[in-house]
């Protein structure tokens, strides 16, 4: 490439010396086979090195192969778990692929522009504009008008970025020869890529402020639950693949052997969930995972789970539903299933995650209140966290590992024994000395033998819910609370909103939010001390029906508290939370 392209030289020598930002909102926007989720990953990888910490989403069509392909990525000195409003570094391989993405990329006066040479048209107008000069690079190789193969691109990208940046060339090479040290070929051809392009045209510079004093490391949202389930003591996993929840399978699969622990990839749903109850049937603590239309698939397995009081911890990684929906976009539509789902009066409690940090605690969490009260715990995560990578700092240790009472002989004979704690009594091990049981999915006496009289089915759904009283008075604490305590004006909100909204409390802090880490049975105690003083309170959700503002209504007294919500695809932003909220006051 000619060192004196007129597009080049003008935005070298325009390009004023910006000072180092607290933290960058970075666009990549490319075609399936441009390599742009591993650019994202390499350039948060080598964040997390400097001690950056930092998150990445990435947006993708619903094609197997091709398509286009996104990725947002926010790094900053402090703990992120919001990718921004606003795009500081933009880089599109092909302004053909930029369409897909309007709204998720947002230009302002400062913004770096990176676009491919032979891309002579303007930016859209939805995009906004930069007061900078646009750099321009050949990043694909074009003979007679026509895209050839040629060098891979991320890597070209790459080398550009790290002057944009500031990083030195050291990080990138030794990424590159983590990743792929196993492929020498690769290996050589990218960093041949990388360091032709590093010794290019100067592009724009946008420096980030120093980051911490130690490395800190990346996991995504469906990997924290794998690890957070397997440290809490995890020993059986059933599952069936489906977008999002795939991950959690995949990481497991590698990890939970070399903790004595068992992965079965299923048939189907059906078949999963059977054999995570056989599994805790056999003493052992068990889940599976999946999304919305697998969940559907589980629910009378669901119902055995409560009738035969057998622990099981069932994931959901929430996608935009119903039936096939959208699979790779994020929704919080799947709250009612998860409380209400099942014939029969069936008892489950109900937790959410907030991010890829708070995944392996609520995993911890789950599993205890599924292993102590021997009932099936559903845990709503979704796409916007399962498939986000985010920089986090050292995990904290476990308090134990959870555990369920267990029967020995001379316990006495009924396993369903009416006096327990909290309707809890010691768990059975089948082949145990006196320990065989009867455990169906037909109603029982407390010796486990089948009945119809509907007295003892009275009595048996009394101990079954003692449950939910015992877990409400456990948890009534699983809450974060946001904001100043005396804020006028207040927002409820559940699961992957808490990132946007640790953000917005900051910036408009008239505001305070109650975020519940138990959905069922609610910390309804706990909500109603949060919205004393409150002269106008806001539901905010990512659910057309607005199911949570639904919810609380059976609950509480709701009079007066607006509904905001839509259908999920897209996460939401503070301009858009900004707009919903000004309409609801409307």
């Amino acid at each position: 490439m000619s060192t004196t392209h007129p597009d080049l030289r003008r935005s070298a020598a325009a390009d004023p010396a910006p000072t180092a930002a607290p933290s960058l909102v970075i666009a990549l926007v490319g075609s399936g086979g441009d390599g742009i989720a591993l650019l994202g990953d390499l350039l948060l990888q080598m964040a997390a090195r400097q001690g950056l910490y930092g998150m990445m989403v990435q947006s993708y069509g619903p094609q197997i192969r091709g398509g286009e392909s996104a990725v947002i990525l926010r790094v900053g000195r402090e703990e992120i778990s919001y990718e921004g409003d606003r795009t500081d570094v933009f880089l599109c391989l092909r302004l053909a692929d930029l369409k897909r993405f309007q709204g998720a990329v947002r230009l302002h006066p400062g913004s770096v522009v990176l676009l491919e040479e032979s891309d002579t048209g303007e930016l859209p107008d939805w995009i906004g504009r930069s007061d900078r000069e646009t750099y321009r690079y050949p990043f694909g190789k074009i003979e007679n008008g026509i895209e050839v193969a040629g060098e891979p691109k991320n890597m070209l990208a790459l080398a550009i970025l790290c002057r944009v940046l500031g990083w030195p060339a050291i990080l990138a090479r030794d990424a590159l020869g983590h990743r792929f040290g196993h492929r020498p070929e690769v290996l050589s051809r990218n960093l041949a890529a990388f360091d032709r392009a590093l010794g290019g045209p100067t592009p724009p510079s946008q420096p980030i402020t120093a980051g911490q004093a130690t490395a800190l490391f990346a996991e995504s949202g469906n990997e924290a639950v794998a690890r957070g389930a397997a440290a809490a003591g995890l020993r059986f996993f059933a599952g069936y693949p489906i977008t999002p929840s795939s991950e959690i399978m995949e990481t497991l699969i590698e990890e939970l052997p070399g903790k004595g622990g068992v992965v079965v990839q299923a048939e189907d749903e059906i078949a999963a969930i059977g054999m995570v109850l056989g599994a805790s049937f056999g003493g052992v603590s068990a889940m599976t995972a999946t999304s919305g239309p697998g969940l559907s698939l589980m629910t009378e397995m669901v119902g055995l789970s409560s009738m035969a009081e057998l622990p099981a911890v069932i994931v959901d990684c929430q996608r935009a539903g119903p039936a096939t929906g959208m699979p790779s976009r994020t929704e919080q539509s799947d709250l009612n299933h998860a409380i209400y789902a099942g014939h029969g009066d069936l008892p489950r409690a109900v937790l959410g995650v907030f991010d890829v940090v708070h995944a392996r605690e609520v995993m911890y969490k789950a599993m205890h209140v599924s292993e102590r009260y021997q009932l099936p715990v559903f845990v709503l995560s979704d796409a916007y966290i399962a498939q986000r990578r985010q920089i986090r700092g050292p995990v904290e240790a476990l308090p134990g590992t959870p555990h369920r009472s267990v029967w020995s002989a001379g316990m006495g004979p009924a396993r369903f024994e009416l006096n327990g704690e909290s309707g809890v009594r010691p768990f059975r091990v089948p082949g145990s000395p006196e320990g065989t049981y009867l455990a169906a999915g037909i109603e029982h006496t407390q010796e486990g033998y089948p009945t119809a009289d509907g007295t003892i089915h009275q009595e048996m759904n009394r101990k079954r819910f003692q449950k939910l009283e015992g877990i409400a008075d456990e948890t009534k604490g699983w809450f974060r609370a946001l904001g100043r305590a005396d804020a006028p004006q207040g927002i409820i909100a559940w699961g992957s909103m808490y990132g946007l909204l640790r953000e917005w409390v900051d910036r408009n802090p008239e505001f305070r939010v109650f975020l519940p880490e138990i959905l069922h049975p609610f910390p309804i105690a706990a909500l109603e001390a949060w919205r004393r003083g409150l002269r106008s309170t806001f539901v905010v959700e990512m659910s057309f029906q607005g199911q949570l503002h639904r919810y609380l209504s059976g609950l509480t007294d709701m009079s007066g508290v607006r509904s905001v919500a839509r259908s999920g695809g897209m996460p939401m932003t503070s301009h858009e939370l900004k707009r919903l909220l000004e309409e609801a006051v409307r």
